[in-house]
C-alpha cells in the first residue's frame, strides 16, 4: 500500500536459539526461588532470634524472680532470727541493774525472781555468781529429752546406769520399759539420777543418728546438746558435765541463767506439768506400776511450808550446793519465777521462797501499770503465811 514501511519478515528460531532461551528462563526460576529460599531462611532465622530472646528475656525475668527468691530468708533463718530477737529481749528483761522492784533481806546466798508476762525482774541477789546447781540441773535435762524424743518413744535402762553415781537418789527403773511421759515423772517427780542417764542415752543415740553409740558415747552427746542448748538461750556462767547434777566441780552455773533456762523450758508444758505434780503413779508399758513423791514442799498440801499459788518446778541438793530450788507461782494472771541457790538448809528455801512471792505478787497487784485483766483475776485469801511471819521464820 502506497505510503507504508514493509514489516520485516519474522525469522524462525534456530534450536539453538530455542535451547538457549529455555535455559535463560529455568536460570531465572531457579534464581527466582534461591532467592526465595534465602528470604525464607533469613525470615526463618530472623524470627528463631526473636524467639530466642524472648526466651532469654524471660529467663532473665525468671532468674531475678529466682535471685529475688533466694534473698528471702528461709524457715529456719526465720525462725533463727525471731530466736535471737526473743533472746535480745530476755537478755535485756535479765540484765542486771541497780534497784529492784522487790528489796528483801534473805539468808540465802543467791536468788532471782522474774515475772514472765512483763518480762521484769522482780529480785536479784548474786544473779550472776558461780554456783553448783545440784538436780535443778533436770530441768534442761527434760527440755532436751522433749526435744529430740518422738512422743512414742521408748526408754530402757541399759549399761549407763553403771555411771549412776553411788549415793544417787533413784527411780529405781532396771528392768522396766518406759515411756516418754514415764520418764519425765521419772526425772521431774522423782528426781531420779538413773532416770537421767536412761534418757540421756536414748536420746544421745537419737541426737547422733547411731544406734550403736556405747552408752559413755550416747551420754556425752547429750550432755554436749545440753551445753549447745545454754549456749544458744543466752546462757553465759553455765557447764554442765552429767544429766543429772550430781556435783562435779566442772559442773557449774548462776541463778540467771537457770532462770533463763526455766523460761525456756516453758516451750514444753509437759515439763510444767510434771514439775507441778506433788506425786505420781506411774504405769509402765512394761506392765509395773510404781508411785512417786515430789520433794517440793510447797506443792504438798500437807506440809507447813505448802504454797497455794505454787506450780513447781525443781529441787535440789548436794553436800556442795546446799539446798537449791527453782519454784514457780501463778496468781493475778501471772506466772513467777524463782531461783534460790546455796541456802543452809531445806526449810529456808521454802520459807524464803513464800516470803518473796508473796512480796512478789503483792508488787503486781499493786503495779501502776496492771492491766484490767490483772485486776478482774485477783484472787481472795493468802498463802496462810504472810511475808512478815515467813521473813522472821527465815532469820
Amino acid at each position: 500500500m502506497e505510503g507504508q514501511t514493509p514489516r520485516r519478515a519474522q525469522r524462525a528460531l534456530t534450536p539453538k536459539q530455542k535451547a538457549v532461551r529455555r535455559r535463560k528462563a529455568i536460570l531465572g526460576w531457579l534464581s527466582m526461588l534461591f532467592i526465595l529460599v534465602i528470604l525464607g531462611v533469613g525470615i526463618f532465622a530472623i524470627a528463631s532470634i526473636v524467639s530466642q530472646m524472648n526466651k532469654v528475656t524471660e529467663l532473665q525475668k525468671d532468674f531475678g524472680e529466682y535471685t529475688q527468691l533466694s534473698q528471702l530468708p528461709t524457715k529456719a533463718e526465720e525462725d533463727e532470727q525471731k530466736r535471737l530477737e526473743e533472746l535480745e529481749k530476755i537478755d535485756l528483761a535479765f540484765r542486771e541493774r541497780d534497784s529492784y522492784p522487790i528489796e528483801m533481806e534473805i539468808r540465802s546466798p543467791i536468788c532471782v525472781m522474774y515475772d514472765v508476762q512483763a518480762k521484769e525482774l522482780l529480785y536479784v541477789k548474786n544473779g550472776n555468781d558461780k554456783a553448783f546447781p545440784a538436780s535443778t540441773t533436770k530441768v534442761l535435762t527434760s527440755a532436751v529429752m522433749l526435744e529430740y524424743c518422738p512422743e512414742g518413744t521408748l526408754f530402757e535402762a541399759g549399761s549407763e546406769q553403771s555411771m549412776v553415781q553411788d549415793g544417787s537418789s533413784l527411780a529405781n527403773i532396771e528392768g522396766m520399759t518406759l515411756d516418754r511421759d514415764n520418764m519425765l515423772d521419772a526425772i521431774m517427780v522423782c528426781s531420779g539420777n538413773d532416770a537421767s542417764y536412761c534418757a540421756a542415752a536414748v536420746t544421745g543415740r537419737l541426737i547422733a543418728q547411731n544406734e550403736s553409740l556405747s552408752a559413755k558415747e550416747a551420754v556425752t552427746v547429750f550432755v554436749d546438746k545440753m551445753n549447745e542448748t545454754a549456749k544458744l538461750i543466752g546462757c553465759k556462767g553455765t557447764h554442765f558435765t552429767c544429766p543429772d547434777g550430781f556435783h562435779d566441780d566442772e559442773h557449774y552455773t548462776t541463778a540467771m541463767d537457770l532462770l533463763k533456762i526455766t523460761v525456756y523450758s516453758q516451750r514444753f508444758p509437759q515439763i510444767a506439768a510434771s514439775g507441778a505434780k506433788a506425786s505420781a503413779h506411774e504405769v509402765f508399758p512394761s506392765g509395773e506400776e510404781t508411785d512417786w513423791e515430789n520433794s517440793n514442799r510447797l506443792l504438798d498440801e500437807y506440809s507447813d511450808r505448802f504454797y497455794t499459788y505454787a506450780t513447781g518446778l525443781k529441787t535440789g541438793m548436794t553436800d556442795v550446793s546446799g539446798y537449791c530450788i527453782i519454784a514457780t507461782a501463778r496468781r493475778f494472771e501471772h506466772d513467777v519465777v524463782m531461783v534460790i541457790l546455796g541456802s543452809e538448809d531445806s526449810d529456808l528455801r521454802y520459807s524464803e521462797a513464800i516470803a518473796l512471792f508473796d512480796q512478789g505478787f503483792q508488787y503486781i497487784r499493786n503495779r501502776p501499770d496492771k492491766t484490767e485483766e490483772d485486776t478482774a483475776s485477783e484472787e481472795e485469801g493468802s498463802s496462810g503465811e504472810t511475808a512478815e511471819e515467813s521473813s522472821a521464820d527465815s532469820e
